[in-house]
C-alpha cells in the first residue's frame, strides 16, 4: 500500500497514451494547488507512454510514483480501481491520459470538498469543456448533456443516467471505503464510485465550472457523443439493450433497487 504524504492522490491509468499524455502531465504540474501526489499504473503500453511518465518522475521525484503490477491489460476500470486499492490518501482524483486540466481544477474542486465534507462519503465533480483532437471547442458545458439540473432536483436520476464523469471527480477516504471492492457486475469505475456514494448515505456535489478540456478523438469510445444521444436512440441499439440489463442487475443485486423501480425511473427520466 502506497501512503500519500500530500492531501490528494491523483490516480492516472495509462495505456498507449503517448500522443497526448505529455500535455496532460504538463497541465497537472501547472495546477495552482500543489497538494497532490501522482500515482501511475500502466496497462502494458507498447509506445512511449512510460518513457514520458518517467521523464516527469525525474523532474518531480517526490511527486510521482509508478505502481508495479504483474498483471497487464486489466482495462481502464480495473486499472483505476487497482490504483484506488493500493494508494492510501485523504482524497482521490481519477485522471485520464488524454485530457487537459485547467489551472484551477484541483483548487476549485478541493475548496468545494472542504465546504460540504462531513463524516459521510463525499464526491465532488465539475463541468467539462468538450474539445476536439486539436483542442478546438465543441461544447462549453458537458453538464447540459448530463442533465445535471435534473439530477440536483431528482438524485435518483443517477440510477439510470451517467451523471458523474470520472476525470472531474474528487472523493474522500470514506467514499473509497464505501466503494471497495468493486462489484463484478460494475463496468465503469466512476459510475460505481458515484453509485456507492449515493446509496450509502453520501453527498454528491456538482460544480458548474468547467475545469477540464475533455478531448474527443477516434480512440475515445466513451466520449461526449454517447451522452448526447437520447434514451430511445440508446435503447434500440444492441449495446444500449445490453447496458440496460447490466445496470438493472447491478442496481438490484448490489443496492437492492427493484427491477420495477429501475424501469419506472428509466421511463420517467427519458423525457428530460
Amino acid at each position: 500500500m502506497e501512503h500519500n504524504n500530500y492531501d490528494i492522490a491523483v490516480l492516472l491509468a495509462t495505456y498507449n497514451g503517448g500522443k497526448y499524455i505529455r500535455e496532460q502531465l504538463d497541465s497537472l504540474f501547472q495546477q495552482s494547488c500543489k497538494q497532490f501526489h501522482l500515482y501511475v499504473r500502466d496497462d502494458g503500453s507498447s509506445d512511449d507512454t512510460m518513457k514520458i511518465v518517467g521523464q516527469f518522475r525525474e523532474m518531480h521525484p517526490d511527486r510521482v510514483t509508478i505502481l508495479k503490477d504483474s498483471q497487464k491489460h486489466r482495462g481502464a476500470a480495473k486499472s483505476f480501481m487497482y490504483l484506488l486499492e493500493n494508494v492510501d490518501s485523504e482524497y482521490y482524483m481519477f485522471c485520464d491520459q488524454d485530457d487537459i486540466w485547467l489551472p484551477e481544477k484541483i483548487e476549485k474542486t478541493f475548496a468545494r470538498m472542504k465546504e460540504v465534507e462531513g463524516t459521510a462519503p463525499v464526491l465532488v465533480a465539475t463541468d467539462l469543456r468538450v474539445v476536439d483532437e486539436q483542442l478546438s471547442p465543441i461544447k462549453e458545458s458537458f453538464n447540459e448533456d448530463l442533465k445535471i439540473d435534473v439530477f440536483r432536483k431528482h438524485p435518483e436520476l443517477i440510477c439510470v443516467r451517467h451523471v458523474v464523469t470520472g476525470c472531474t471527480m474528487m472523493f474522500n477516504h470514506a467514499a473509497k471505503q464505501a466503494s471497495l471492492p468493486m462489484s463484478p457486475r460494475a463496468t465503469m469505475h466512476d459510475e460505481w464510485v458515484a453509485l456507492c456514494v449515493h446509496f450509502k448515505g453520501g453527498v454528491i456535489s456538482i460544480l458548474d465550472d468547467s475545469t477540464i478540456l475533455y478531448r474527443q478523438h477516434t480512440s475515445n469510445t466513451l466520449g461526449a457523443e454517447q451522452a448526447r444521444k437520447g434514451f430511445f436512440a440508446r435503447a434500440i441499439a444492441r449495446a444500449g439493450q445490453k447496458q440496460f440489463f447490466q445496470v438493472a442487475k447491478l442496481l438490484h443485486k448490489d443496492f437492492g433497487l427493484s427491477y420495477l423501480k429501475f424501469l419506472m425511473y428509466k421511463i420517467l427520466y427519458s423525457w428530460f
